[in-house]
């Protein structure tokens, strides 16, 4: 995260993706600013600095898991987001809860791991080369000198030429037998062992020169992350930087006293208890803690509130922020300003077939209109009701591009509320309607 990243100008990089819901907005760039004040201080008082987790209350489709996600964008932090609901399912006991912050880590190493190869993709391309160009010099072609090889090879005139550059073994990894009861994580331990006793064998192996650069990249590439600390710096990415959002968390709101489901979503509250109050998770990677994991809940809380959550699950949320419902303006918002707004993808996608969609302001108030009605009468899904609305009005030319139709399409507010009035009556087809 930049320095120079502070909360108002975190707020200003939301509003291009995300309209409305400035205090959202606000708690979450309080949150992330505090991050960066927090490394700035010395040992002890930095580990006595926990994240300020925050629970996002609000009906669907009004932009919880997208501030949450594009904060994290922002800040390139790993990511991930869990259904709380998931570990309500036949199976799920104690320990599965454990498995969002196996998958934080896993991205936060992939994250590492990906920055390490941009850093050594230049050292590896100059071994790639090296190998290639013995292995044509084996070919029994003469190339004139290594300076006169090393350009053709560069400029791609040698691409199609066959070669037999030695390419490390790679192991049936599907036949390697299951030992029951093992999990996900020993499984992929012993995958990994075995990759890299088989990858130490090399073959000969005929091939194109186009297709060895792809597989020899892969290789050297691979043996000088071996010696690189990108795994130590994903888990500390994950423990420091690390967000998860946890979706649909009022559904694990079970009454006192409860039977049948109410136990299994009473169970999931405890079970989140100890990952939330910080405690260490084995992964793959090694054991990784969950002190300073910035947790992220939302939730309709229909009927509900955060307080029927257990009061020690309620002390690890002690942020609450209420996201309003969208409305007609909003909605308008939501569809044309946000940069790769729904209006332009669908734009772009027909101009792909060579139709140029024009709509005027008033057919895009049509759309939003539209949208908020529907959103009234059924269920309220939100911003989530623009793309059906949308994809109904567009149906003739998103079917008909390129071989029905062509060219210059403009749609007109009188034109558009024509094409949507059966669908507000519900005298169209229902699949559109949510």
């Amino acid at each position: 995260m930049s320095p120079s990243l502070t909360p108002s100008q975190i707020v200003q990089w939301l509003d291009k993706h995300v309209i409305g819901q400035s205090l959202a907005k606000r708690t979450v760039a309080i949150a992330l600013r505090n991050r960066h004040r927090r490394k700035q201080l010395d040992d002890p008082l930095r580990s006595e600095i926990y994240p300020s987790n925050l629970i996002m209350m609000g009906p669907t489709g009004v932009g919880k898991t997208e501030i949450a996600r594009r904060m994290a964008v922002l800040v390139g932090a790993p990511f991930v987001k869990v259904e709380a609901t998931k570990y309500t399912e036949t199976g799920y006991v104690g320990r599965d809860v454990e498995s969002m912050v196996r998958d934080l880590v896993r991205q936060a190493v992939n994250q590492a791991a990906s920055r390490a190869r941009e850093a050594k993709a230049a050292e590896a391309m100059k071994r790639v080369n090296h190998r290639l160009m013995d292995a044509l010099k084996k070919t029994g072609t003469d190339f004139g000198s290594d300076d006169e090889l090393k350009r053709i090879l560069d400029n791609g005139s040698l691409d199609a030429r066959d070669i037999e550059p030695a390419v490390s073994e790679k192991p049936s990894l599907e036949v390697l037998p299951m030992v029951p009861g093992m999990d996900n994580s020993a499984g992929e331990q012993i995958k990994g062992m075995f990759e890299k006793i088989m990858g130490q064998r090399r073959r000969l192996a005929r091939m194109k020169v186009r297709d060895a650069r792809a597989r020899l990249l892969e290789e050297e590439t691979s043996v000088l992350l071996e010696g690189d600390d990108y795994i130590r710096e994903g888990l500390t990415m994950a423990q420091e930087e690390g967000i998860i959002f946890i979706d649909e968390i009022d559904k694990i709101i079970g009454s006192d006293g409860g039977l049948g489901p109410d136990v299994s979503r009473m169970g999931v509250q405890r079970d989140l208890l100890p990952i939330l109050e910080g405690s260490t998770v084995s992964t793959r990677y090694g054991p990784v803690k969950t002190d300073h994991m910035l947790f992220i809940a939302a939730g309709a809380f229909n009927g509900s509130s955060p307080a029927d959550l257990i009061p020690e699950l309620q002390g690890r949320f002690p942020l609450r922020v209420a996201l309003d419902p969208l409305g007609r303006d909003e909605l308008l918002k939501i569809l044309t300003e946000p940069e790769g707004s729904l209006l332009l993808q669908y734009t772009e996608l027909l101009a792909a077939d060579g139709v140029f969609l024009k709509m005027d302001g008033e057919a895009c108030e049509a759309v939003a209109e539209t949208a908020q009605i529907l959103n009234q009468e059924a269920e309220d899904i939100g911003a989530r009701r623009l793309r059906p609305v949308l994809a109904y009005l567009l149906d003739d030319y998103l079917f008909g591009a390129p071989d029905r139709c062509t060219g210059k399409v403009r749609i007109t507010g009188r034109l558009a509320r024509e094409r949507l009035a059966g669908l507000v009556e519900r005298k169209s087809e229902e699949s559109y309607i949510l």
